[in-house]
């Protein structure tokens, strides 16, 4: 009997033969379901490949957009905290001595990255310290999953989620086979990390140690190129017998900002009306524009006066010049405008002078000729006019103090100088400009400033602004004895223990604005001592202050105080 045959009992029954249909279909669903399973790992993969790309991309966007060191490493903080999601993540500098220096931080309740003034920054972490400094001495990514059960874990009191840290995940930054610094992420909850982010740290380290490297570099090439230029406008002093022009130092954008509208006006024969605080060198300012728009090269003069430092007739006589025997005793000489004439005139504080006088300087700006006190006859002259006040004009106006039609003669171009308050971004360099000036004048040891120095140099409201910034540093100069200039040689007045200072201006017109720095100051100055009374602890100063966390945070960093 054959199988199939109707008297098989296999037919009877409805059985297929093991190689029937069912049995390929079987098989046909096994295969499906192997081809699901492959098919979901290559997508997994591929989506993970893309990731990895895109991330790449972000980084190198963010970083390939600038040769500034804390923005390098702000930027990453932020890229890390947006894409892999840490409680907090810091990047960590080596200093000279191979320290670890904080650069960056943010956290999850932070806006956006805190980035630090290396110079003026304690090391964080001593050489081959902490969780971090073992990643650097090993030169390898190395996670702590609960930092309880880890010897090398080093709280850290002035870190105000120090206590609530149990994971850590850090990556030493290696460029061109040297270390560079760490990337620390920390979370407080064990095992908070594993492999996917090792990777993606991995991604981010390989082109943030590039960046860390470059900016670096371009720091030690722009200072060589600075300190090229000093020596050769020094070398040209000398062969030329001409004063070289010192104090236009200062990279922050305000600053910035002021230089480029000197460069934009200084070969022109424009009015220039300069504004700003005393102290903030509206004079350098002005005789960088002579330099540029001299018309009989170096040879053209470049005269000064004061108009707040002579009473009216006297003040008139100088601008004017005078003719003999006009009063007893009194011989002819030349004012200003006529020694001026084929160069610059500079009137500084011209906001004091009398009104009298400013109709005559008017009429010498308008006909471009000057008639001496106790004369009849004209003197032609041709002269650039740069005028300087620390006063509103638009107020003195309004008060009949100053004239509205030499207001507008003078002002054909306006350049406000801010004060150094506003550019803190200046104080390291322009104390570092004066620091070789006058070791240099002085004959004494080089003494770079030391990191107590910088701090307390970064921290001054500097109401006499880069002129009084001179002054401390000459001071320190002289008076240093160590290896480094310390707070004490720089002879900084702080506040006193009992209250807080407060220098009021003499002329006060808007008291809103005047009551505003007031509040500012004093809120300032609690911030910074509830900080220090709790050793930087941001969660316990919060608490103290009656602030949130993130209310101190964003005080912090809006007064400076990171």
């Amino acid at each position: 009997m054959k199988p199939g045959d109707p008297g098989d009992p296999g037919a009877a029954s409805g059985e297929l033969p093991a190689d029937g249909p069912a049995a390929e279909a079987e098989r046909l669903r096994r295969e499906r379901g192997q081809l699901v399973r492959s098919l979901g790992e290559l997508t997994e993969k591929y989506e993970e490949k893309v990731e990895e790309l895109s991330l790449v991309r972000m980084v190198g966007d963010a970083l390939g957009s600038s040769l500034d060191l804390r923005t390098v490493c702000g930027a990453t903080v932020d890229i890390l905290q947006e894409q892999v999601g840490p409680e907090s993540c810091s990047i960590m500098l080596l200093d000279r001595d191979g320290a670890l220096v904080l650069a960056a931080a943010r956290g999850a309740f932070d806006d956006a990255a805190a980035t630090f003034e290396i110079a003026a920054q304690a090391p964080t972490l001593a050489p081959g310290q902490g969780i971090a400094g073992a990643a650097v001495a090993e030169r390898r990514i190395v996670r702590v999953d609960d930092v309880e059960d880890d010897d090398r874990f080093v709280p850290r009191d002035d870190r105000s989620d120090a206590a609530e840290i149990r994971s850590l995940l850090c990556l030493p930054l290696i460029a061109r086979d040297r270390v560079v610094g760490v990337i620390n992420l920390s979370d407080s909850v064990p095992d908070a990390f594993h492999e996917d982010h090792e990777r993606i740290l991995a991604i981010i380290a390989n082109t943030l140690s590039m960046a860390v490297e470059n900016a670096r570099l371009f720091d030690e090439v722009s200072r060589s190129r600075e300190a090229l230029a000093n020596e050769n406008q020094t070398l040209r002093r000398q062969l030329q017998g001409r004063t070289a022009l010192e104090g236009l130092v200062g990279q922050s954008p305000a600053f910035r900002r002021v230089l480029q509208l000197v460069e934009k006006v200084a070969d022109t024969r424009a009015t220039v009306l300069i504004t700003g605080e005393s102290g903030t060198g509206k004079e350098v300012i002005a005789r960088t524009l002579h330099q540029g728009g001299a018309i009989d090269g170096d040879e053209s003069p470049f005269v000064a006066i004061n108009c707040a430092a002579l009473p009216e007739s006297l003040l008139e006589a100088e601008l004017f010049g005078i003719e003999r025997g006009v009063a007893t005793g009194v011989d002819a000489r030349i004012g200003t405008f006529e020694r001026a004439s084929g160069g610059t005139l500079f009137l500084d504080e011209i906001g004091d002078m009398a009104p009298a006088v400013q109709a005559k300087v008017l009429r010498v700006i308008q006909e471009r000729q000057v008639v001496r006190v106790g004369a009849s006859k004209p003197i032609p002259v041709d002269v650039r006019l740069v005028a300087a006040t620390h006063q509103d004009l638009d107020r003195a106006i309004a008060e009949g103090r100053f004239r509205q039609d030499l207001y507008y003669r003078l002002k054909v171009i306006t350049i406000h100088i801010p004060p150094l308050r506003e550019r803190r971004e200046d104080v390291l360099p322009l104390a570092e400009h004066f620091l070789a000036r006058f070791t240099a004048r002085h004959d004494r040891p080089q003494r770079p400033i030391g990191r107590a120095a910088a701090r307390a140099l970064l921290a001054h409201r500097w109401p006499g602004n880069v002129r009084e910034l001179e002054h401390a540093v000459e001071q320190a100069v002289l008076l240093a004895d160590d290896g480094e200039i310390r707070p004490g040689d720089l002879g900084l007045q702080a506040a006193s223990a009992d209250g807080i200072r407060v220098e009021l201006p003499l002329d006060v017109h808007d008291f809103g604005e005047v009551m505003d720095d007031v509040q500012a100051l004093a809120e300032r100055t609690l911030i910074a001592r509830a900080l220090d009374a709790h050793d930087n602890n941001r969660t316990h100063a919060a608490r103290a202050l009656g602030l949130s966390r993130r209310a101190l945070i964003y005080k912090v960093q809006r007064y400076g105080l990171d």
